[in-house]
């Protein structure tokens, strides 16, 4: 008589996600504050007579980059402890890595700024700022490296463990800041079309990177496209990448064209910024949802207190507020010295 056989079955009781929507506005913040400070070194050293725009791209990248870090504090768990991350080094992963090229990047770009608001009022051009944009830039790759890897490492996350999620981050945020670019500037028809221009390209980009990731024979391709087949959440956020993703195309080919009107700047640069940020939202909180080690969802419901919509609403005020206060400060003291 043949034994019977052995049924074993691994039971695991529903966990939290670990990263809450601090985690999102960080991930958003810092992808569009290090592209910003990207492009904004490519204006400073090309030397040419753009410093309004540079000012410009300057300020959304300080504001950012002040707002991305307060929203990572906000989601870590026992902050006291940061400064393990410096008294204990662990080069071999890359959260000490963060630790080092995020207070740099904030540290750096914060100097340029004052530079150069200094070499604005008193016409001095000291040479300072070129180095400091340099070494802004540099900070600013290795924060984009860091952000990316830090995620798409962790191989008990088959959806996250590919090197497609790095460029996906990299590209939407350059997507979203070409955005925030055309709806800020005033009306230069020449300066819209190579924004939108930049903004179609990367956009391209974005869709040919997601068609590769999700379509290879890779752990992460196969694991995707298990989740899009099982799960009806993950088919109704792949639908409003594309709504968003053909929103954004479709303004920026517009805008090819002719000028566009404020208010449909003002669509465009939604659609951009929607589209960044849903994405992070679907790979860093709803693929928590997809369990380990179980057969089922672990599910997430949205709060509306200080781990819900309170830090994402806030944290978007934070960031205007910080807009408001730099600009108009700066305005101030610029009309004092020209009566003063």
């Amino acid at each position: 008589m043949s034994p019977s056989p052995i049924v074993e079955e691994v039971l695991a009781r529903p966990q939290d996600v670990s990263w809450l929507p601090w985690a999102v506005q960080y991930f958003f913040f810092i992808g569009i504050a290090a592209c910003a400070a990207l492009f904004t070194c490519y204006l400073h050293w090309r030397k040419k007579e753009t410093s309004g725009l540079e000012n410009l791209t300057l300020l959304i990248a300080l504001t950012c980059a002040i707002t991305a870090p307060l929203a990572l504090t906000a989601d870590l768990h026992q902050t006291a402890r940061a400064w393990h991350f410096y008294a204990y080094p662990t080069p071999w992963s890359w959260m000490p890595w963060g630790a080092l090229f995020l207070p740099l990047f904030t540290g750096f770009l914060g100097l340029w700024f004052l530079a150069q608001q200094l070499k604005r009022f008193t016409r001095k051009n000291d040479g300072v700022t070129q180095w400091l944009a340099l070494a802004s830039a540099l900070s600013a790759v290795g924060l984009l490296v860091y952000t990316g890897r830090e995620v798409s490492v962790v191989q008990a996350r088959p959806i996250w463990f590919s090197y497609a999620f790095p460029l996906v981050m990299f590209l939407s945020a350059f997507s979203a800041f070409f955005a925030l670019l055309i709806v800020s500037i005033r009306e230069d028809r020449s300066l819209q079309r190579k924004l939108a221009w930049g903004q179609l390209w990367t956009l391209g980009l974005l869709a040919a990177v997601i068609t590769i990731w999700v379509s290879g024979n890779t752990l992460s391709g196969t694991a995707t496209r298990r989740w899009l087949e099982v799960a009806s959440s993950a088919r109704h956020y792949a639908a409003g990448w594309i709504a968003l993703w053909l929103l954004a195309v479709g303004f920026s080919i517009a805008a090819l064209r002719k000028p566009l009107l404020l208010p449909f700047r003002i669509l465009q640069a939604l659609s951009a910024t929607a589209l960044c940020w849903l994405i992070r939202w679907t790979l860093l909180i709803q693929v928590q949802t997809v369990p380990k080690f179980n057969a089922q969802f672990n599910p997430y419901t949205l709060p509306g207190g200080t781990d819900g919509w309170l830090a994402i609403l806030g944290t978007f005020g934070l960031w205007v507020a910080l807009i408001i206060i730099i600009r108009e400060g700066l305005n101030g003291l610029a009309r004092r010295l020209q009566h003063g």
